[in-house]
């Protein structure tokens, strides 16, 4: 279950009436504090983009609502903007005179949730893999994924993505295939 609300303490009042044993995520402001949804044991929301350059937040919210999340203990999902793994400056639509935004990277915003959540890294870590641009800057290998002297086993990429950094959501299934393929990751 899903539900926008303007501030985390509002999601006791909503969950009053929730069906039991539903797993429920908050959609919050990026700029909300999201340690009063610890207590309720529900997760956190977070849109990273839109059809608007404005509705996707500076990486510099964006690393601090994961940094608040992390240390909250607060499980989030990303929607809206993650169709590429890496920033980029991208169209918002697929239409021939489409603006264009910077782009958060699918990639760049789970590893800096990872390495936040491990307690690897910084805030200002987190800012700076938010901000990378470069897919070169990001190493594969069998066992581990590496940014500029970062790195994480997979168990605990996998822990992460299981306890943490649940998921994000993308308008397209094949866009980020393609993308991923087309760095040679998948």
């Amino acid at each position: 279950c899903e539900i926008k609300i303007d501030h985390a303490p509002q999601a006791a009042g909503v969950l009053a009436g929730a069906p039991q044993g539903v797993t429920t995520y908050f959609e919050i402001p990026v700029n909300e504090d999201p340690k009063p949804l610890a207590a309720m044991g529900v997760r956190a929301k977070i849109r990273t983009g839109g059809l608007t350059a404005e509705a996707f937040p500076s990486c510099s919210d964006l690393a601090h609502f994961l940094q608040a999340c992390a240390t909250a203990n607060v499980p989030f999902k990303a929607t809206a903007g993650l169709h590429h793994p890496v920033r980029a400056m991208r169209p918002l639509t697929s239409g021939a005179e489409s603006p264009s935004a910077m782009m958060h990277g699918f990639v760049n915003v789970f590893l800096a949730a990872a390495l936040l959540w491990h307690r690897g890294s910084s805030e200002s870590d987190a800012l700076a893999t938010l901000e990378e641009t470069s897919p070169d800057a990001f190493r594969f290998e069998e066992n581990c994924v590496s940014w500029h002297g970062h790195s994480l086993m997979t168990a605990q990429l996998s822990a992460a993505r299981r306890k943490f950094a649940i998921s994000f959501g993308s308008c397209s299934f094949e866009e980020p295939m393609e993308d991923l393929k087309e760095l040679g990751w998948l």
